[in-house]
């Protein structure tokens, strides 16, 4: 199930833990239409096919965005000592860019030299902290996203589904032509996953 959830850092001199990859879906009725399949030997065998929208879980699982949001929250400090190292890599590029014509070339030189080791810092601390972020986003995400997976197959058990298509992957994929806005069951499953899992007892973060 995890597989099917992608979830992006974006490092732009800082890192963002809520860059969790997102398709906006269209408005989604909660019910699975029926969708008729004609195996070999002329038997037609009915099927149930539905369409769901991962991204939504970011916001709309209150156990999962529990645990993000105080992922968010953990990585505060780490964001903010980005955003400090940025602006001085930027103060000092600027400073080259405006005052070094005017300065001793010694001077420029050690401007750049200075720009260049908050550069390099600044890049080292962005590769440590996003190979941080993404260990601490599996820990934490990772059992939720099996009980997510594990709830999905009960529910589409339940209501005699028998395909479930990632909606977002198969479009961008170029998969999902055509669908009914029947057969999207995002929202229902969405509200019976809280029902089923409030967010008040969900697991202890690792």
């Amino acid at each position: 199930m995890r597989r099917l959830i992608p979830f992006a850092i974006a490092i732009c001199g800082l890192l963002s833990l809520a860059a969790f990859a997102q398709t906006p879906a269209p408005p989604r009725p909660t019910s699975a239409a029926p969708t008729t399949a004609a195996p070999a030997g002329g038997a037609v065998a009915e099927a149930k096919i539905a369409v769901i929208f991962t991204g939504a879980f970011r916001d709309g699982i209150q156990e999962l965005k529990a645990k993000l949001d105080g992922l968010n929250t953990e990585f505060d400090p780490k964001n903010k000592e980005m955003q400090t190292l940025k602006d001085q890599l930027d103060n000092l590029n600027n400073q080259i860019r405006t005052q070094g014509g005017t300065v001793q070339p010694t001077v420029r030189n050690q401007w750049a030299e200075q720009a260049a080791d908050k550069e390099k810092e600044l890049k080292r601390k962005a590769e440590d902290y996003d190979a941080l972020a993404k260990k601490r986003f599996e820990e934490v995400s990772g059992p939720i996203y099996d009980k997510i997976g594990k709830f999905l197959e009960k529910y589409a058990q339940d209501r005699g589904i028998t395909m479930v298509i990632e909606g977002s992957a198969a479009q961008q994929g170029g998969l999902l032509v055509f669908a009914s806005s029947a057969t999207n069951i995002t929202d229902d499953f969405i509200k019976e996953y809280n029902k089923a899992n409030p967010a008040g007892v969900a697991a202890k973060k690792p």
